[in-house]
């Protein structure tokens, strides 16, 4: 080898280690450029900014100097610590809990309330939270759990009776007859009962069974609307209790006249124009066909006055309640 070959040779025997210095350096330096991540710490209400080569949370509060408490609490916005992530601080509030009959106070630094409910081992499936599960931790809340339990029970119900209306023909229209009283029955129902805290809040019925059966009342309708006279079957349109005197001719004028201009006879009837109005054709029990042709003083309201042609009748007849047919 030459002295020039032995040279190069030398120098770059002194050079490799140079070199190899260099790329130590450039891949540390690139290495922890990749490595520093930003990280958001929003924590009492302020927002701090952290450049890091932590790889933990717990590390990054310590370095930011965030001092968390025995009962604080911090949430990642990410599944792993990465560039740009969030931790959030929850300071630990005093809550107020109502549970299975005790209420006592806790300190919390969870961040709702069915997570607060669930550090408390209960399990969410077998309660009701008030407020619900989803709202947000606030000091001096207070939580109220609700058990809630399902229970299937055997009762006994009335089964009430209901009304049957038939129609019949041997009635008279407005006349109705009970022929079979009412009589309330029972049954046996299976039904799923909802509790709220030992208090029965629902029942749904599963299945029932009749232990006796209800009979119903039967109430027999009036549909004819025919009343036998002495004419004849007379067709009517209604019928009416009144309260029935009697009167001579001449007790309303020495001439016999009726209001309406006929002469007052047997089958003449003075009644309250509002009630029965002159001119109907009317068929009175125990005094037969009669015309409303006349008024009087007294005949006010639910009366009607019998024109008789015999005192002896008249006395007689006095005052009693009778049955009045409104003719068609």
């Amino acid at each position: 080898m030459s002295k020039k070959g032995l040279k190069n040779l030398i120098f770059q025997q002194k050079l490799l280690p140079l070199i190899l210095a260099l790329v130590i350096v450039f891949v540390v330096a690139t290495g922890f450029a990749f490595a520093t991540k930003k990280v958001q710490i929003a924590v009492d209400g302020s927002t701090l900014v952290i450049n890091t080569l932590h790889n933990k949370a717990e590390d990054i509060l310590v370095q930011a100097g965030v001092i968390l408490g025995p009962q604080d609490e911090y949430h990642l916005s990410t599944e792993k610590l990465v560039d740009g992530a969030v931790i959030s601080v929850q300071r630990a509030v005093p809550v107020t809990v109502a549970y299975q009959g005790e209420t006592k106070t806790v300190v919390t630094g969870k961040l709702t309330v069915g997570e607060l409910a669930q550090s408390l081992g209960v399990q969410p499936e077998t309660v009701k939270l008030i407020p619900d599960g989803n709202t947000k931790i606030e000091s001096g809340m207070y939580v109220q759990v609700v058990t809630l339990t399902e229970k299937v029970m055997e009762r006994e119900v009335v089964e009430h009776a209901t009304t049957i209306r038939q129609p019949d023909s041997t009635l008279e229209k407005g006349v109705e007859k009970v022929t079979q009283e009412a009589q309330d029955g029972t049954k046996t129902v299976t039904v799923n009962v909802s509790f709220a805290d030992g208090v029965e809040v629902s029942a749904k019925p599963i299945s029932e069974k009749i232990t006796e059966a209800a009979k119903p009342q039967i109430i027999n309708v009036g549909t004819r609307d025919t009343v036998e006279t002495s004419r004849g079957a007379m067709r009517f349109s209604r019928t009416q209790m009144m309260e029935a005197s009697a009167y001579l001719p001449t007790d309303g004028s020495n001439s016999g006249i009726t209001a309406t201009g006929i002469p007052a006879r047997n089958g003449i009837v003075a009644v309250d124009p509002n009630v029965i109005p002159l001119g109907t054709r009317l068929y009175v029990q125990g005094y037969g066909v009669a015309l409303a042709a006349d008024v009087g003083g007294a005949i006010n309201g639910n009366r009607i006055d019998l024109c008789m042609e015999d005192y002896n009748d008249a006395m007689r007849f006095g005052r009693r309640s009778v049955k009045v047919y409104i003719l068609d």
